[in-house]
């Protein structure tokens, strides 16, 4: 039912059950005035009359009328009562707006640290959830994610009071006693839990020791192609990076290269992005030229988790007797992208500033999420997805190659990898012979939904055949065949573009 007051021109809807009283009134009454029906100037009866005619208690009146004066709808006159606002703030905001404009125009603006100055973007594309071939992403659907519900809810509902205050910066100790095991089970690491620092992944872990080791001007060796995001944290410190070439053994610096090397980045489990396993003697030699000139090498272990035939080679990081190598491992791609957890070994002597800078920067990670993967991890359920992973993606490596041969072969020819989540497909000489580049496969793949990356997109100083960066492990092994075929056609199609034009019959 409605009513409407005789001296006071408002009518009130009917009132939702949900809405307390004084929200249904307070919003009658903005609406009577934003339509012009209560007009600005005039003059509302007072709180005890308004009471009455709408039979609400004193109090919700009081309630709505002081939200209203507060949004500047209405305007208190001390003596003589309450008013509609002569100016609404809607008519304030367009010369607001105009004002604040004219203020961004001719204000200076902040000014920006060299450090910000330097900073640049490095994700290399927008990549749509449903493309195929997408790169450095696991098989999502086959994480056991009711298993991982099952233990966070465990730990929701025995949590303390202490577990809701946070941890140490440098983790979770129980989580980083499980990491220091299974790192040394799986990876051939040699270390302590103290030694073992929680990240967020490979990305804060690289910042973290960057900022940690690194001046601007001092000298960094990245592989080259190499991972953007490296580029990007010794371009933002303002380091001088010093490109290594790759050749069959991976990264394939010169003694030289190391003399006044302040860091040292290397993927030797599975290069990223080319794909080869740094061979022994390779790792050994730069272990030596590390402990000759005093260069720390961060070793980043994104993937090799995933190697397909035998265990895993030992990280370097287990060669190392120097104390010269920090260890970066993630799970963001052994598990799932959006859990944001990896970790760092370090030398002993740097567990103090490493553990004190994290502390300064981003804190710790969340220790509900750390507990829960400790279980994951104690309870034996990380190395149990491990093995079905590690079967799967051979599977579908061995797929991708045999119908790669099958419709692509006259385009590309897949590389042999021993590891990892995405390989690399080479172009034959007579598609370049034909004008025809990495990068116009790739812009004309993504409109059939095939996410592939040209690798010259990786390099730095680096000039490289003509190569693609096409990842199978999210793809299911009956999509797989489909996706090559879709490829094939944009090959197809390119092609047909660039042949020269039939003279016409005579």
């Amino acid at each position: 039912m409605t009513r409407r007051a005789s001296s006071f021109e408002l009518v009130l809807p009917p009132r939702p059950e949900a809405v307390p009283s004084f929200h249904w009134l307070r919003n009658a009454l903005r609406t009577e005035i934003l339509n012009g029906r209560i007009m600005p100037g005039s003059k509302l009866p007072a709180s005890r009359e308004l009471a009455r005619q709408y039979q609400l208690s004193r109090g919700t009146i009081l309630a709505a009328l002081d939200e209203l004066q507060a949004e500047g709808y209405l305007e208190g006159r001390r003596g003589s009562g309450t008013y509609v606002s002569q100016i609404l703030p809607e008519h304030l905001l367009p010369s607001q707006q105009v004002a604040d404009q004219e203020l961004s125009a001719t204000a200076p603006g902040p000014h920006l640290s060299a450090f910000a100055k330097r900073v640049r973007p490095f994700t290399l594309q927008v990549k749509p959830e449903n493309s195929a071939f997408r790169t450095n992403l696991p098989a999502l659907d086959l994480f056991p994610t009711t298993l991982w519900a099952q233990l966070s809810g465990r730990r929701l509902r025995s949590a303390t009071t202490r577990d809701l205050l946070g941890c140490e910066a440098q983790g979770y100790r129980p989580l980083r006693e499980a990491i220091a095991d299974y790192a040394h089970a799986s990876r051939g690491i040699q270390c302590a839990p103290e030694q073992v620092i929680v990240v967020s992944g490979v990305q804060e872990g690289l910042d973290l020791a960057a900022r940690v080791l690194l001046n601007p001007g001092e000298k960094a060796l990245v592989e080259d192609p190499g991972y953007q995001g490296a580029y990007a944290v010794f371009g933002a410190i303002g380091a001088r990076v010093v490109s290594m070439r790759l050749d069959a053994e991976g990264a394939a610096p010169k003694e030289a290269d190391f003399r006044g090397c302040r860091f040292v980045y290397v993927t030797p489990g599975h290069q990223y992005p080319v794909g080869m396993t740094m061979s022994l003697q390779r790792r050994l030699q730069l272990l030596a030229w590390a402990n000759k000139y005093g260069a720390p090498i961060f070793e980043d272990d994104y993937d090799s988790e995933f190697r397909f035939s035998g265990r895993p080679i030992p990280a370097m990081q287990g060669l190392d007797h120097g104390g010269k190598v920090i260890f970066c491992g993630s799970f963001n791609k052994v598990m799932f992208p959006s859990l944001r957890l990896g970790y760092l070994v370090v030398p002993r002597n740097l567990i103090e500033i490493f553990a004190c800078t994290k502390a300064m920067t981003t804190r710790h990670q969340s220790l509900l999420d750390q507990a829960v993967l400790c279980d994951f991890i104690e309870q034996g359920h990380l190395g149990r997805h491990l093995r079905r992973m590690r079967k799967i993606y051979q599977e579908r490596y061995a797929i991708l190659r045999e119908s790669a041969q099958q419709h692509l072969a006259e385009y590309l020819e897949i590389a042999t990898i021993e590891a990892g989540l995405q390989t690399i497909g080479r172009f034959h000489g007579t598609l370049v012979n034909q004008g025809i580049s990495a990068e116009m496969v790739a812009q004309r793949a993504a409109l059939v939904d095939i996410d592939i990356v040209p690798l010259g997109r990786y390099c730095h100083t680096a000039t490289i055949a003509e190569a693609l960066q096409i990842g199978f492990a999210a793809v299911h092994e009956k999509e797989i065949d489909r996706a090559v075929l879709k490829l094939a056609r944009v090959f197809d199609r390119l092609k047909a573009e660039r042949l020269p034009a039939r003279a016409p019959a005579s």
